[in-house]
């Protein structure tokens, strides 16, 4: 009798089995496509990590070149004021030479006492005042 029932338990069993292998598959391919979809959402996502860094990599880039061009506008402005005063200064001196020179030439000694006096006290105001400005800043 036990070969009997447990053939009839073996061919239950078979019975049941191709329902379970059924079964067994239908999930692996769920299972695969689920995997397939979670690979798709991660190519997308490492596409759009990538595409954020490259653009703000570019950003970066020219805000860079952006303040690399101001601070040489900014530089060339200070070259041109530097180079403008440098000239007043250099014009000035020689005029005040000149004077001095004619009035030696004219014997106006009292007058060279005169126009020394104020150049330097002139001089001597612009550069406290310059001074002045250079600190505040």
């Amino acid at each position: 009798m036990s070969t009997l029932s447990d053939h009839k338990e073996i061919s239950a069993q078979a019975e049941i089995l191709p329902a379970q292998i059924e079964r067994l598959d239908s999930r692996l391919k769920q299972i695969e496509k689920i995997a397939g979809t979670v690979e798709v959402v991660a190519e997308k996502g490492f596409e759009a990590v990538s595409k954020y860094f490259e653009s703000k990599t570019e950003q970066e880039k020219k805000e860079a070149e952006a303040a690399d061009a101001q601070h040489k506008r900014e530089i060339e402005l200070q070259d041109k004021k530097h180079k403008r005063a440098t000239i007043i200064l250099g014009v000035v001196s020689l005029l005040v030479f000149i004077l001095v020179i004619s009035s030696l030439y004219l014997s106006q000694f009292e007058l060279v006492k005169y126009i020394l006096g104020s150049s330097l006290a002139v001089a001597g105001g612009a550069g406290l005042s310059n001074l002045f400005k250079g600190s505040v800043k």
